[in-house]
Order: C-alpha cells, then sequence, then structure tokens
C-alpha cells in the first residue's frame, strides 16, 4: 500500500509541475517573446500552443486520478465532512482543480478559433487566450498553496 501511495504522489507532483510549469513558461517565457517578435500568427507558435494541449490533458487525467486516489487512501478523508482545516483545503483544491479543467477547455476552444481567424479577429482570440493562460497559472498556484496547507495542518 504504501508503495502505491509513492506513485500515487510522485505522478502527482510531476503533473502538476508539467502543467503549471509549461503555463508559466507560455506566459512569463514564450508570450513576451512572441509578442516581441510579433510573431503570434507563425505556424511555429500555434504548433507549440497545440502540441502543449496534449500535455495539459494527460497531466488533467492523471492528476484526476491520483487526486481521487490519494483522497481515498487518506485516513483524513471523511465523505462530505467539512469541519476540519485540512477537510476544507481539500474542497478548495477540488474546486480550484474543476477551475483549471474549465480554463483548459476554454484555451482549447480559444486555441482553435484562432486558427481561422485573421487580422484584429485574430489579436482578439489572442489576448483572450493571454488572458486565460494567466487565469490558470494563478489559479494552480492557489490549489498548490491549498495542498501546502494539507500538508501542514
Amino acid at each position: 500500500m504504501d508503495f502505491v501511495l509513492w506513485v500515487c504522489r510522485v505522478m502527482h507532483v510531476v503533473s502538476v509541475v508539467v502543467w503549471i510549469g509549461g503555463l508559466i513558461f507560455l506566459n512569463a517565457v514564450m508570450g513576451p517573446v512572441v509578442e516581441y517578435e510579433r510573431a503570434g500568427g507563425s505556424t511555429v507558435v500555434r504548433a507549440a500552443q497545440n502540441r502543449y494541449q496534449g500535455f495539459v490533458w494527460m497531466s488533467l487525467w492523471t492528476l484526476l486520478t491520483t487526486g481521487f486516489l490519494l483522497m481515498l487512501l487518506s485516513p483524513r478523508f471523511l465523505w462530505f465532512d467539512f469541519s476540519t482545516p485540512w477537510s476544507k483545503l481539500l474542497l478548495a483544491k477540488q474546486v480550484l482543480f474543476l477551475a483549471l479543467a474549465f480554463f483548459a477547455w476554454q484555451i482549447k476552444q480559444v486555441l482553435q478559433k484562432m486558427v481561422s481567424a485573421t487580422g484584429e479577429e485574430f489579436e482578439g482570440w489572442s489576448l483572450a487566450y493571454g488572458k486565460l493562460v494567466k487565469r490558470s497559472v494563478a489559479t494552480g498556484i492557489l490549489a498548490i498553496l491549498c495542498a501546502g496547507g494539507m500538508m501542514v495542518v
């Protein structure tokens, strides 16, 4: 049983690093470079953004599975009992995960719209994409803080 817990924790952490780390890279490194070079519509940028989406969905499903297993294997977990700080942080983390999944779905939709858009329409979708990535990063950081709080309490 200890091995299953260890594997779940490692896969959970790696999935978070891939998902949130990738979003931070897109926002903090790739975004400013693309803006400076005015290459937002280039095929390389679009290909990188679309390629990363596969990693997002892979991370999402891994987080969902490992998170569910970690939750069920925790001795602190009780169904629908939100009386302890740990269970409240778990609930907050679950809500933030759902928000991240929703943002990932929205990003996928925006990337599909960007493929056929041109000119000002493309710029509008590009701005929406940037905002969604920033919201995802902020939400992911809040979820990581909740996980850290769960380890402390």
